[in-house]
């Protein structure tokens, strides 16, 4: 009884050992968050998994071609520096391999960055303003 008793113990602590090693191994990361840099922008930096620390970003183009690397730091940030500036409507890919797992975010097009609101703005009160002048000289 006591050697049924002992074999059925060990059997459960392979098992629980072994599940734990499976559940380890198949861990989940969260997606990175990458800001969508700027057009003419040399960084792509962004928040990954803080249990990724040590893994190799790597940026890339819609051929293939390697931007840049960066290493995500103990707190899940990195900062990858590039070969070449972002381009109006370019699309880059993301990747590190995270234990089992290859994590890939896809960031593009690159947005085309907004007129000068303020300009616009100014333009128009300077406008108003000599409207509103050439009225007053109008009325005396």
């Amino acid at each position: 009884m006591r050697q049924r008793l002992s074999l059925v113990a060990l059997v459960l602590i392979v098992l629980l050992l072994a599940t734990t090693a499976m559940a380890a191994a198949q861990t989940t990361t969260v997606p990175a968050t990458v800001p969508v840099p700027a057009p003419g922008s040399n960084v792509v930096a962004g928040q990954w998994d803080a249990r990724c620390a040590g893994s190799i970003v790597t940026v890339t183009d819609a051929n293939g071609n390697v931007l840049g690397t960066g290493v995500i730091g103990a707190d899940g940030k990195f900062v990858v520096y590039l070969s070449r500036s972002l381009q109006i409507g370019e699309t880059v890919t993301i990747t590190s391999v995270c234990g089992p797992n290859t994590l890939v975010t896809t960031l593009g097009p690159i947005p085309i960055p907004e007129a000068g609101t303020l300009l616009m703005l100014g333009t128009g009160l300077a406008g108003l303003a000599g409207y509103v002048g050439l009225r007053w000289r109008a009325r005396k």
